[in-house]
């Protein structure tokens, strides 16, 4: 590999900055986006003027990918899904405690207190414990947000007059909710971890989308007016969103 190299061009009035690393092995330029920019594999062989060519090509996409990244907040926390690491639910923080338990042939979280307690088979190896807890944790979350989303969904809709929207509970890892052109909403279910104000945003925006399905001035005002406060729960998610991504 050679020195890693800064560049950036004007698109449409956005900044798209990436940069390029060269390799001797690489026949052709590969494009990766991530929490920590945009990174470019070229040969070694090519040119600056053809690389950022290419890249320049790929701007709409590069700014879609990178949008998808800022939604969610910044880079997702590292877990090892063990004792005494820190999550949240519904804005409050909560201690794991992984227990041994010979009866625990499935794993499945309860919550005690300020704990959510995971047991465990005890003689089970540490990556298996960890998958096992992961995927018990994403299924509590996931019943959770069935409970909550919904709910709050028709609250949305009545303060805007429209009909309460289906409401699909999905694994996206770039958003926090979208809504298609038949008016169904689908929330993540890593929303649940946020404060309620946080979760009644993403809902409200979203419910905002079954009147316009674009931001439009007609969409900004709908949403104001059911939310006059709304730019600073964005703001609060911006800040936020990266402790709920794992």
């Amino acid at each position: 590999m050679s020195a890693i190299v800064a560049h950036s061009f004007d698109f449409g009035g956005e900044v798209v900055s990436f940069s390029i690393e060269r390799t001797s092995r690489r026949k052709t330029v590969a494009i990766s986006v991530g929490h920590d920019g945009v990174r470019v594999l070229a040969p070694s062989d090519l040119g600056d003027d053809r690389v950022i060519e290419i890249v320049r090509r790929k701007a709409p996409w590069l700014l879609r990918k990178q949008s998808g990244f800022r939604e969610l907040g910044g880079a997702p926390i590292s877990r090892e899904f063990v004792s005494g690491e820190t999550f949240h639910y519904l804005g409050r923080s909560y201690r794991l405690k992984v227990v041994p338990d010979q009866s625990a042939g499935v794993t499945r979280i309860t919550m005690r207190g300020s704990s959510l307690v995971a047991p465990v088979l005890p003689d089970a190896a540490p990556v298996i414990r960890r998958a096992a807890v992961r995927s018990a944790l994403r299924h509590w979350y996931g019943s959770h947000a069935k409970v909550h989303f919904p709910a709050r969904a028709a609250v949305m809709a009545e303060l805007l007059g429209v009909a309460t929207p289906s409401v699909d509970i999905v694994d996206q890892s770039k958003r926090w909710g979208s809504c298609d052109a038949r008016g169904r909403i689908r929330l993540n279910w890593r929303l649940v971890m946020a404060p309620m104000t946080l979760v009644d945003y993403v809902i409200a925006h979203e419910t905002c989308h079954v009147l316009e399905h674009n931001h439009s001035r007609r969409f900004w005002r709908s949403l104001e007016t059911i939310m006059p406060d709304y730019e600073n729960r964005v703001r609060q998610l911006d800040r936020l969103g990266h402790l709920f991504i794992w």
